[in-house]
């Protein structure tokens, strides 16, 4: 007897139920979320979709102005039969042919004919509301060649600085369009770009500004190369001639030599001799005795490799000798 109680206890008739229960539930469940997608998605809808389009042209002309590039539409049909317009993989795109043409009206029926031969079914329907007709223009394409000028900001790493400006291959491209369009541009600019930190050479290709509607450019990078090298201090004592002095006048001035603190190529050390220099003071149209009589002292010449120059002081004193 005990044993058959021990049996029929441990079969929990209460839990099996339970389980029983559940399954049921979850079947219940499962139809009548099928029945409410099937019900629904019977009904119509309408979404809103944008649609973008291209416009085809000859190679030897060009569009004129600025053509819409979206389109706003709303799609209309049954929920299963947009479920798979979203779902398949051939988006809506559109490209209007107006090759061989100078000029085209665009319309919504046109536009509407279009994208309707795209779409998955024919019971499914499109439109652009608010969309009006919109004229397009072809023009010859003319080409014009410009320099390109460099947005690159240079920061260099302490101690370090560019030989020469950055050397831009090619220097200059081939702009194309509408003759409206091109008459105004003179040069054409790199993008803009900060390259810091510099303490060797530069080599990179740097993308040109993007072109507005309706204007092509013949390449879209140039080659941009920047020579950069460690610089070095170098001291050197130069003369000072004084010039254009007061005819059948003895004068004399002070300093007659001037230390110039010069900033140069490492690799140059040594190369520059104080004679590559010419300080100047000029004194025309001035007359000795007149209150101030400084002159200011400028270099006339330097050699090329000589990126700075720093000298104290920057002025000389003269004075007539009776």
């Amino acid at each position: 007897m005990q044993s058959i109680l021990r049996t029929l206890l441990s079969k929990n008739p209460l839990k099996e139920m339970a389980e029983t229960d559940r399954k049921v539930l979850a079947i219940c469940l499962g139809a009548a979320f099928v029945f409410w997608l099937i019900l629904n998605l019977s009904r119509n809808y309408t979404i809103n979709r944008q649609v973008p389009i291209g416009y085809l042209v000859d190679s030897e002309r060009v569009l004129v102005g600025r053509m819409p590039e979206l389109l706003d539409a709303t799609i209309t049909g049954s929920g299963w039969n947009l479920l798979w317009e979203t779902l398949r993989k051939n988006q809506l795109t559109l490209e209007v042919n107006v090759q061989n043409k100078e000029n085209k009206r665009m319309t919504g029926t046109f536009l509407e004919r279009e994208l309707s031969r795209m779409l998955s079914s024919n019971e499914v329907t499109i439109a652009l509301p608010g969309f009006e007709s919109v004229p397009i223009f072809t023009a010859p394409k003319e080409g014009k060649r410009v320099p390109v000028v460099s947005k690159v900001a240079i920061n260099f790493s302490e101690g370090h600085l560019a030989l020469n400006p950055p050397d831009i291959l090619p220097d200059s491209i081939t702009i194309s369009g509408a003759t409206d369009a091109l008459e105004e541009i003179s040069e054409w600019p790199t993008e803009s770009l900060v390259l810091s930190d510099l303490n060797k050479t530069e080599k990179r290709a740097v993308n040109l500004e993007v072109p507005p509607e309706g204007v092509t450019l013949s390449r879209v990078k140039v080659n941009f190369t920047l020579a950069v090298e460690a610089f070095i201090q170098q001291t050197i004592t130069v003369s000072v001639s004084l010039e254009n002095g007061p005819l059948g006048k003895s004068y004399e001035y002070t300093p007659k030599t001037v230390d110039l603190l010069v900033s140069i190529p490492q690799s140059a050390y040594g190369s520059v001799r104080a004679q590559d220099f010419k300080l100047v003071a000029d004194l025309t149209g001035l007359t000795a005795g007149e209150s101030g009589n400084s002159v200011p002292i400028t270099v006339q010449r330097r050699p090329e490799v000589v990126k700075g120059v720093r000298f104290m002081p920057r002025v000389v004193e003269y004075y007539l000798v009776e």
